[in-house]
């Protein structure tokens, strides 16, 4: 009887020490699980030259915006230039599908870009933008990169203008 009594003891008191640290366990859990954010993954992956001139708006939409670091995880690949004769030696030795200017140099580069061999799609970048400057921006270009903004916005931006360029290759097939 006595020892039934110790293994009944026993039981119980082992039943609580694990029902305490049960609790304790999905309490951090949870607290652990909000600093969790789900990565996004980009619809196709792109292969990205960065025309960032000193004196242009995109250095600081690259670093201060996080438009560099969001592209990059997303899977992106990022190359990036300073001059202009560098992205005429980039655009004509590479394989690019878009290229990333700050508006002001986005004409000249899209004159550029369609001399190259894959005619990469230009994608203006505006920092800070005023209204009036991402309407006009939005009115000469079809895409548009604002910074600073979400991962999410950045992405959707360049999924869009893979999907018009897609589309534009399709159309040139036929």
């Amino acid at each position: 009887m006595r020892r039934t009594l110790l293994l009944g003891l026993g039981l119980v008191a082992c039943a609580l020490m694990v029902a305490g640290d049960a609790l304790a366990c999905g309490d951090k859990l949870v607290i652990v699980g909000r600093g969790l954010h789900a990565k996004r993954k980009a619809v196709s992956k792109a292969s990205i030259l960065v025309y960032a001139r000193p004196g242009g708006s995109l250095p600081a939409a690259l670093g201060e915006g996080g438009l560099q670091k969001n592209l990059e995880r997303a899977g992106h690949r990022l190359s990036r230039v300073g001059t202009e004769e560098e992205l005429r030696q980039a655009l004509a030795a590479g394989a690019y599908d878009l290229v990333l200017a700050d508006m002001k140099a986005a004409p000249k580069v899209e004159a550029q870009a369609n001399e190259a061999p894959t005619h990469p799609t230009v994608l203006p970048t505006l920092y800070n933008p005023s209204p009036a400057e991402l309407t006009a921006a939005e009115s000469a270009f079809q895409c548009v990169l604002k910074s600073p903004a979400r991962e999410k916005d950045y992405l959707a931006v360049v999924d869009e203008a893979m999907a018009a360029r897609a589309k534009q290759t399709k159309a040139g097939k036929k």
